[in-house]
């Protein structure tokens, strides 16, 4: 069974933690926040749903419409795309994070979190 992150408790922070080792825990309201965004982001583009048309509180069901635990390859896109929202909320005035001249530009809901979402169906490439 596979769940969301989230920062609702301290066994949800502890989780987050062991996953995410810099996630801003001093920043508990804005963590919630990114990995709420991060979770919409991923529900929508896994499913192909607009973001502006989901609920704050969206959740996957099946065809019955039953509710459905999230497939592991969304949860660790959410976690992924969360990394990418805060990093890119602190990037300098040139678009890049790091220092001592290694620096990245992060990308949120980049082309490798997508692959992530929606595996590319390789039946027909061999």
């Amino acid at each position: 069974m596979t769940t969301w992150y989230s920062a609702e408790d301290t066994l949800e922070l502890q989780r987050l933690l062991e996953a995410w080792p810099d996630a801003p825990l001093d920043r508990e309201e804005v963590l919630g926040m990114i990995l709420d965004v991060a979770k919409v982001q991923v529900i929508a583009f896994g499913v192909g749903i607009p973001e502006d048309v989901l609920p704050e509180d969206v959740v996957l069901v099946d065809d019955e419409g039953e509710e459905i635990d999230p497939p592991p390859r969304f949860v660790y896109a959410q976690l992924q795309q969360a990394t990418n929202l805060w990093n890119a909320g602190r990037v300098s005035s040139a678009g890049d994070v790091g220092m001592d001249g290694y620096t990245f530009t992060p990308r949120p809901l980049d082309q490798t979190i997508r692959g992530i979402i929606r595996p590319l169906d390789l039946t027909n490439v061999f």
